[in-house]
């Protein structure tokens, strides 16, 4: 066993780093001298730290470490590269976005406007943060290739946003979901909407909302916005549309 110093040293840390795991219940040490009250640590204790300071260099973070365990490695530093793929997307986003503000004297985002009869969609609703939105579409997905439905368009209806919880449902129009279990529905009524071309995929959707947001000849009204998908036969990508609704 070696002192709280040498296990330091040895696995990297500092001895402060390795009191505070001992605080919060992430470590232990082997044996801690009566007469001295010295902290000793067997090799079980230093492998363990090394574990800690892994997955900790990884961004992986303390409250997480302590209900998996660190001896559940790979499952928390899976998990941690699920949020860095999320963390890229966003930045990727973000860039595409700043990309589209830079360029946007040179060129101008591609806008129409239409006059909708008014739709049902129904579909699978999330109500919670945005980062549950991917789950419903891949659920809506897999219900459309179960019932071998032949779909060249979908939508995306934001109800409302409070805070961090949306309310948004991922559907298709109420004539095609016929046999689509648990599906909650919203009614698009009839109006005017600016629509929008995004550029870049879904990492552009939010450019897309701030270039109309900042159009000078519109005036917003108060009804659901919502994302198209346009499912071209034989093309790989989707067309991305944002309809707001407008006077």
């Amino acid at each position: 066993m070696l002192s709280i110093g040498k296990t330091a040293y040895l696995v990297g840390l500092t001895t402060k780093a390795i009191k505070h795991y001992e605080e919060i219940g992430l470590v232990q040490p082997a044996f801690v001298s009566p007469e001295s009250g010295y902290r000793f640590y067997s090799q079980k204790e230093q492998q363990q730290l090394v574990r800690i300071k892994t997955l900790r260099n990884f961004g992986v973070s303390l409250s997480d470490i302590l209900r998996e365990g660190d001896e559940q490695m790979d499952r928390l530093l899976m998990n941690r590269k699920k949020e860095i793929e999320q963390e890229i997307d966003e930045l990727q986003g973000k860039m595409e976005g700043i990309d589209q503000l830079l360029s946007k004297g040179e060129k101008e985002m591609e806008t129409r406007i239409v006059e909708s009869e008014g739709f049902t969609v129904r579909g699978y609703q999330v109500k919670g943060p945005v980062s549950e939105i991917p789950a419903e579409w891949d659920r809506l997905n897999k219900v459309i290739n179960e019932e071998d439905v032949i779909v060249e368009e979908s939508f995306g209806v934001c109800l409302s946003m409070e805070n961090d919880v949306i309310h948004y449902i991922a559907g298709l129009k109420e004539e095609l979901t016929n046999g689509f279990p648990d599906t909650k529905e919203v009614v698009i009524p009839a109006g005017k909407f600016i629509v929008a071309k995004v550029e870049g995929g879904i990492p552009g959707i939010p450019a897309a909302y701030d270039y109309i947001i900042q159009m000078d000849n519109i005036q917003l009204r108060d009804c659901y916005d919502f994302e198209r998908y346009v499912h071209p036969a034989g093309v790989t990508e989707d067309i991305i549309e944002i309809w707001m609704p407008i006077e």
